[in-house]
């Protein structure tokens, strides 16, 4: 499939990307409020679960922050109620949501980004103003990491277009597979599914069998001891 230049470069670029998103304790009874604000910002919620993790799943969690002094204040708090996991899907994903969070710290979140999640639904407390409602994960790495801790089943990677899913079964499946219809169109067997897999078996482009080599050509798989060359036999005196 051919597709204009100036096509390309756009199709690529909308492919999605993936990122873990918590609402934390703090937020839980703005959840809905705060899932509507994230749709309505371009994002998609592939998954979502509501869980209560304890403080040792927590820290494996957050284990990135260890040594911060800020660290057992934040195992204490993400494990004190309920906080909603989510995987969220857009153009940009983690970059995305980073700025739609926006600053760590509620208050600075307030002074400069007023329309942020953590401006209008973190809390600032006496034990400082990291109570900032929501998590987002800070690379492509992390992102896997942490989606992999509360969905540890699900695939993550870039969705693709119609257009990337054509042009692989074009380009790598129907070379093997148009074959191996038609021969099972000619040959008409009794078992055409066994038969078919059997033919892609013997056909597989990636792992392909080897002709039979003539026996004179064979390598002799039975152990021997060699001869011993004339250097290595004992000198005659």
């Amino acid at each position: 499939m051919s597709v204009a230049s100036s096509d390309t470069e756009e199709l690529y670029n909308a492919v999605s990307e993936r990122t873990l998103a918590i609402i934390k304790p703090e937020a839980y009874d703005d959840a809905e409020a705060i899932e509507n604000t994230i749709k309505n910002n371009g994002f998609m919620i592939l998954a979502k679960r509501v869980v209560r993790m304890t403080p040792e799943q927590t820290a494996e969690l957050y284990k990135s922050h260890y040594g911060s002094h800020h660290f057992p204040h934040l195992v204490a708090h993400l494990s004190s109620g309920p906080c909603i996991a989510l995987v969220l899907a857009a153009k940009n994903c983690i970059q995305k949501w980073r700025t739609l969070m926006g600053p760590a710290r509620v208050l600075e979140a307030q002074a400069y980004w007023p329309d942020s999640i953590r401006a209008c639904y973190g809390r600032r407390t006496k034990y400082g103003d990291y109570f900032n409602a929501v998590h987002g994960s800070v690379n492509h790495a992390e992102a896997i990491r942490e989606i992999h801790f509360f969905f540890p089943n699900m695939i993550v990677g870039p969705l693709l277009r119609n257009w990337q899913v054509k042009d692989y079964i074009q380009k790598h499946i129907t070379p093997t597979l148009l074959p191996g219809l038609t021969a099972l169109a000619h040959e008409r067997p009794a078992e055409p599914v066994l038969w078919l897999a059997e033919y892609l078996r013997r056909h597989n482009p990636n792992e392909p069998e080897l002709a039979p080599q003539p026996p004179e050509q064979r390598e002799d798989q039975r152990c021997h001891t060699p001869l011993p060359s004339e250097e290595s036999l004992p000198i005659k005196k």
